[in-house]
Formats: structure tokens, C-alpha cells, sequence
């Protein structure tokens, strides 16, 4: 396996200004980030950036409230498949390769609908025609990820983009390389504590996305399954430095300087890349 580059989402510290995030990155050798959608002028801004920092843009995270509703006929599920066809324009503006979506956003409801694949089909077609890789990541509603991937196999415009942290969480530790592996795109490298209710509740206040090596993602399962389907893409940490609402998990970084949470962010993606 070729060395692969390090990277970690822009706006993962806090509050702090993107020119201090940039710079941070630059001195931690960190070699790619990724944003939002944001506007024409915070992407525009955003490559620059990237440019003068000598970081790879590699992908955009699209809006996920309307994940839901893109499930329905509705005038609703419209504007949330336009949201979505409108992100991969924005990719295409700053020639960013991939954009990350969600398949899906809540915890009640449990069925896929012919519409939201037919909704999805029309957005492969249209990113395989601007040469956008969509990759869907696993969230919540696991049963939406695995009717698209199911249902999107044949286009080569789809990918999958696994969140290690959701994996333990949302996912309650199912290896979900063992079945879309082989269609690894991308990655968001965290960690948390896994399922902490007593009654096995799953509940976004357990998706603390702490740095890798701590909480109980295995990172040594990780570097195998990479190894084991070639993963040719960017180690890229999606964080989140402070606590979820009544949490306590990420306080060690609360305590830290900006420079030491970088440098510890740093040494945890080297460690990682270092096992493959």
C-alpha cells in the first residue's frame, strides 16, 4: 500500500478561525481536509486555502436534515434531491472528487422507499456525468444505506464512505467493510464509547467523535480491513473537540491548547498510517 495522505475536517476545533485551523494543519503536517457545502464564496475561499496550505480538498459533506424527507413523494423530497444535485455542482466549482451524503437522518423510522433509490439513481447519473464520486456514508438508519448500495451497485459513480465511529454506534459494531469494502471510497476516522444505554438505545449523544485510539473503535481492525481491500484514498479524521450535550467524553480536549490537540490529532492518523 502506497503511503496515504493525512487529513482532518476543517472546523473540528471549536470556534476557532479557519486562517488558526489552516495554519494548524500546515504545522501538523496534515496533508488534506474536507468542508461543507457552505456558499460559492466559502468554497472558493476554502480551495485557496488549501492551496496556499499545500492541502488536498478532497471532498464536500453535503446537508443532511433533509435526508428524511428525499424518501418521500413530495414537494419536500424534491428540494431535497435539487439540495443534493446543486452539492455536486459545488464539487465540480473547486474540483473537489467526492461528495459525502446521507442516506438518511432520524431514528424511527425503518423503510426505504422505491422513490428515494429513484431520487438516488437520478443523482449517480447526473455525478457520474460532472465525474463526482458520491459517497454514502453510514448513519443512522441502516436500512437506507444498505437499500442504496443495493440498489446503486452498478454505477461506478457510487462509493461508500465509512465513518468509524458511527460504525460502533449507529452501526452497534457491525463490519460494514465486509460488505461494501470492495466499494471504500472514503473515510471519517473517530471514535466514542459505543451503545451506553442500558437498554441498548441508540442515540446521537453517544457520536462524540473523539480522536482515534481513544474510545472503543478498534483501530487495529481498521488498518486490516484497509489493508485487506487496498485502500487507496485519504485518512481523513472527522472530529468533533468538545462534548455532546450531558457528555464528558471529549473534556481531555477541552483542556488542551490548540497546538496540543493538533499535534495529538497528528501523532493518532500517523500511528494509523504507520500500521498500513
Amino acid at each position: 500500500m502506497n503511503k496515504l495522505k493525512i487529513g482532518v475536517a476543517l472546523g473540528c476545533s471549536l470556534d476557532r478561525s479557519e486562517e488558526t485551523e489552516f495554519a494548524l494543519m500546515k504545522k501538523y503536517g496534515f496533508e488534506a481536509t474536507f468542508t461543507d457545502v457552505g456558499t460559492t464564496e466559502n468554497r472558493q475561499r476554502w480551495a485557496e486555502k488549501c492551496a496556499e496550505n499545500g492541502l488536498f480538498y478532497s471532498s464536500i459533506h453535503a446537508p443532511f436534515k433533509k435526508a428524511a424527507v428525499i424518501w418521500e413523494d413530495s414537494i419536500d423530497g424534491d428540494d431535497a434531491e435539487k439540495e443534493l444535485m446543486d452539492c455536486i455542482d459545488a464539487c465540480t466549482e473547486v474540483e473537489v472528487p467526492i461528495l459525502v451524503v446521507h442516506p438518511f437522518i432520524g431514528f424511527d423510522k425503518h423503510d426505504p422507499t422505491p422513490t428515494g433509490l429513484t431520487r438516488f439513481c437520478r443523482l449517480a447519473d447526473y455525478a457520474e456525468k460532472k465525474n463526482i464520486r458520491l459517497a454514502i456514508e453510514n448513519v443512522e438508519g441502516e436500512e437506507y444505506l444498505d437499500y442504496l448500495m443495493n440498489g446503486l451497485r452498478s454505477y461506478g459513480s457510487v462509493g461508500f464512505c465509512l465513518d468509524t465511529g458511527h460504525e460502533l454506534c449507529y452501526n452497534r459494531g457491525r463490519d460494514l467493510l465486509k460488505d461494501y469494502g470492495d466499494r471504500l471510497c472514503y473515510l471519517h476516522i473517530n471514535s466514542n464509547m459505543g451503545v451506553t444505554d442500558p437498554d441498548g438505545k441508540i442515540t446521537f449523544l453517544d457520536d462524540s467523535h473523539m480522536l482515534p485510539f481513544d474510545g472503543k473503535a478498534s483501530m487495529e481492525f481498521l488498518a486490516e480491513r484497509l489493508k485487506k481491500y487496498q485502500y487507496q484514498g485519504v485518512l481523513m479524521m472527522e472530529l468533533v473537540r468538545g462534548n455532546r450535550r450531558e457528555r464528558n467524553t471529549n473534556d481531555c480536549y477541552l483542556a488542551m491548547s490548540d497546538d496540543e490537540y493538533y499535534a495529538q490529532a497528528a501523532a493518532r492518523i500517523n500511528k494509523l498510517r504507520d500500521m498500513l
